[in-house]
This record gives structure tokens, C-alpha cells and sequence, in this order.
């Protein structure tokens, strides 16, 4: 059987994930087939075979986790197989239930043709969709494949009447050489990322708590290095460590920069002036051991004295070509090469900017198609790694001498980004954070254990 769907847009870049394969498994965990993804002109092409089943049509359905483990159906608050991959997926947020070819905005990008099982159980099924992406906005990586027990009616929500969920697998990038780290609790929403000077250990904190996680790079053990509340801090957002051990940490709405001793021991905390819109997002240190960070609210650029006596207005953003406007204004910020500018990133523009130390003067840096959601950055010689959080991917940007230009043609998905934030080097690898904060707006749960994503270099 084939099927065509041809409507939707296609987000992706010609250096993103080319295929993907999810296993099929049944409740008891015997393979039952396998779904193949390979990215065609026009969208991905989609290949499944699968056995065992029940003869007749069978629902099946792309959703939001990547996740076959029981969870709970939240119609009868019964644990279930495969609930842990939890709704449909949505990226529209449609909240309705429809046909494969219906529009996004219409219907969940995730509602796929049904399978048809012959009288001796046996489907095989192949169809192209310019809905689905294996990069972007869109991924379908590490998201779940879901086979249900009965046909699907595309219409009724939430699921079109295809009762049981019989089949799940994992959406896996064929070429992945990605390594997660899972992050502590239920509600952390992890969004800053370091990485210790031997390589050892690797640092990120809860937007939502301000609590401090200490992760172990060979095992993949983590424990808490400083709980949130610690001098007030409930909210962790940038994180840069200094050439003596100790940890910056940017406190979003609390408007605070906290320094932390490298036992994890609270040294100090430092307030910017009250405000209810200060968004201390980012930080990166400078040559002269001080500290400058990005305000996503307020325009202007914060400096902490080397001695981490002040914070000050280092640099008053009004009048200048920086232009805040409503919503996260600049995000991340990278020291150049040569210590000699800043580089900081617009969220909300997509424009990158460099400013010098010496004589605060600014200038936007031509990318062609600028940064749009960009949020962290990590420069690794002449080389710009942005995440640009909501599309899911990281971008590389090759910086010109002088870092006033850059050319970008290549995007990396990893192995599943979850939204990511920010950006880290470990060896020759990346680490990226799967911050998952639009899910904290979306009303979709957080897919839990929170992860970062290690990767190779690109």
C-alpha cells in the first residue's frame, strides 16, 4: 500500500539527520518490525513493516516522547504500556485529531495512514509527507512511533477511536554518535551548561529552582553540587566557570548573579537593581576576570567586578543599534578570540552583535538569515556554535578575521533536540542542553528525565 501526502512545509537543511529508523516492539518487548524514515525531495519517505498483529487496520500516530516505558493514561489515571510517550504530536498545537494530509494548524502533524495487517498479521506500508521533518521545528527524532490495536476514524480526539496502544519504537537517527546525560527531577527545565577545566565534570542548573547539578561526563552519574535557595537564588540560567574553579551563575527574573566556591559552597550574590522585568540571562567572562551579562528585559549589559564586590550598568543599551523590543531581547554572549569583543545574540531579531571592551562600541555582524532564536552561544576559534532553541537545532557560523561577518550553511539536530539552550565544549564534542521550556507555556508535559546531548563536533 502507498500513500501520498503532499501538504505542509518541510523544515530542515541539507546538513541535518538524512534517516532515521524506530524499532517496533509489543507490551513484552518482542520486536514486531520496524518504521524507516529517509529524507526525500519533498518531505521524508516513511517505510514500515511490521507482524504479529491483529488482521485489519491498526491507528498509528508519531508522539510527542521519546519514550515506550509504561506511563499513565490520564483517562482513568491507569498505568499503561507505552503511555510515557504521551500525546500525540502537535508542534501546531492543534489539539485536534485529524487526517494525515490535514494542515498542521488543523490537526497533529503527528496523525500518520493507517497500517493494515493481512489475515496472517503482516503490514507493510510506504508513504512521503511534506508534514514531517527529520530537523527544525518539526523533528520527528527521538519522538515515538505508536501502533494502536484498532482503526483509526481521523476524527475523534484524542487518538481517533484506535483504543490500545499494541507497538512502540523510538525514533533513532541513523548516523547518531550522540551520548545523553539525564538531569534530576521533574520540574528542573535545565538551561546553563559547563564544563570543568579537566574535563570531568559537567554543570547545569534548573531555570526553575536554582538548584546546581553536578554530572560525572564518563559515568553519566550526577548528584546535587549546590541546592536552589542558596542566597536566594531560585533560578539558574547561564553558567561559565572561572580559571579558579568557581561557578558564575545568571538568575534570570531574580535579577542576580550568583558565584559559587568550587565545593559548591555559595560565595556570593550580587543584585542588579530591582526591577519586575530584569531577565539576567547569559555571562561570560572577560580578560580582566570580569564578568558581563546579558539582560533579556532591561537594555543593558551588567558587569561584575573581578574582586565580586558590584555588579554595574556596564554598558546602557538606549540609543544604541541594539533595539529591545517586546519579549527576550539579547541572550547569548561569547568573548572573541582574540578577548578583545563581545559577541551577543538577539533572540528576538535574530542579530548577532559584537562589541568592543576598549571603546564599547558596537556592530552588527552580518550573518546571511540571521539567528532567530538564538540563545546560547559557544565560539571555538573562529567557529560560532548558536542554539537556536525553538528550532530545535544548533547552528555553525564560520566567523570571518575581526569576527564582523560570518557564513552559516549547516545545522546539526543531534540524535533530538529538545529545545536547546545553551552550549558547551567537552573534548571534541558538544554539549547541548535540552532546556524543553516551551513545554513550561504549551500545557504539554516535560519529558522527563530531563536530558543534555553530547554529540561530535560539525
Amino acid at each position: 500500500m502507498k500513500a501520498l501526502i503532499v501538504c505542509g512545509l518541510l523544515l530542515g537543511s541539507a546538513a541535518s539527520a538524512q534517516s532515521a529508523t524506530a524499532i517496533l516492539k509489543d507490551a513484552q518487548g518482542a520486536n514486531i518490525g520496524s518504521v524507516h524514515f529517509d529524507v526525500v525531495r519533498g518531505g521524508v519517505q516513511v517505510s514500515v513493516q511490521a507482524h504479529g498483529l491483529t488482521p485489519g487496520g491498526h491507528g498509528m500516530h508519531v508522539h510527542e516522547n521519546g519514550s515506550c516505558e509504561v506511563g499513565v493514561d490520564a483517562m482513568d489515571n491507569m498505568p499503561k504500556p507505552f503511555f510515557a510517550s504521551g500525546e500525540h504530536f502537535d508542534p501546531a498545537l492543534s489539539k485536534q485529531h485529524a487526517t494525515p494530509t490535514t494542515p498542521d494548524k488543523l490537526g497533529h502533524a503527528g496523525d500518520l495512514p493507517m497500517l493494515m495487517a493481512d489475515a496472517s498479521g503482516n503490514a507493510t506500508l510506504s508513504f512521503t509527507s511534506s508534514k514531517l521533518s527529520l530537523s527544525g521545528m518539526a523533528s520527528l527524532l527521538r519522538r515515538s512511533v505508536i501502533v494502536h490495536a484498532k482503526p483509526d476514524d481521523y476524527k475523534t480526539n484524542p487518538a481517533g477511536m484506535t483504543g490500545e496502544r499494541v507497538a512502540c519504537g523510538v525514533i533513532v537517527r541513523d548516523d547518531s554518535a550522540a551520548r545523553v546525560y539525564q538531569v534530576p527531577g521533574t520540574i528542573t527545565f535545565p538551561e546553563g551548561v559547563a564544563v570543568s577545566a579537566d574535563q570531568s565534570t559537567i554543570f547545569t542548573g534548573s531555570s526553575r529552582t536554582g538548584t546546581i547539578y553536578a554530572i560525572d561526563a564518563a559515568s553519566g552519574e550526577a548528584r546535587i553540587f549546590s541546592p536552589g535557595g542558596s542566597l536566594g537564588r531560585t533560578s539558574a540560567l547561564g553558567l561559565k566557570l572561572d580559571a579558579r574553579g568557581r561557578l558564575y551563575v545568571a538568575g534570570g527574573a531574580t535579577g542576580a548573579v550568583s558565584v559559587l566556591n568550587p565545593d559548591g559552597s555559595p560565595l556570593t550574590t550580587l543584585m542588579t537593581p530591582p526591577s519586575p522585568t530584569a531577565y539576567i540571562n547569559d555571562l561570560v567572562l572577560g580578560p580582566d576576570g570580569s564578568a558581563y551579562v546579558t539582560d533579556s528585559s532591561r537594555p543593558v549589559i551588567w558587569r561584575v567586578t573581578p574582586d565580586l564586590k558590584r555588579i554595574e550598568a556596564w554598558l546602557p543599551l538606549q540609543g544604541t543599534q541594539i533595539k529591545y523590543q517586546p519579549g527576550i531581547n539579547l541572550n547569548g554572549i561569547a568573548l572573541t578570540p582574540d578577548g578583545k569583543a563581545l559577541l551577543t545574540v538577539q533572540y528576538n531579531t535574530g542579530k548577532l552583535f559584537r562589541i568592543d571592551l576598549a571603546s564599547r562600541r558596537i556592530q552588527e555582524v552580518s550573518v546571511p538569515g540571521g539567528l532567530m532564536y538564538g540563545d546560547g552561544l559557544l565560539l571555538d576559534g573562529n567557529t560560532l556554535y548558536v542554539g537556536q532553541n525553538k528550532l530545535n537545532w544548533v547552528r555553525k557560523v564560520e566567523l570571518a578575521a575581526g569576527a564582523m561577518s560570518g557564513k552559516s550553511d549547516t545545522v546539526s539536530s543531534a540524535d533530538g533536540l529538545k529545545y536547546p539552550s545553551t552550549l558547551a565544549l567537552l573534548g571534541g564534542d558538544l554539549i547541548a542542553v535540552n532546556s524543553e521550556l516551551d513545554r513550561t507555556t504549551s500545557g504539554t508535559p516535560p519529558e522527563v528525565p530531563f536530558k543534555l546531548s553530547r554529540f561530535p563536533k560539525f
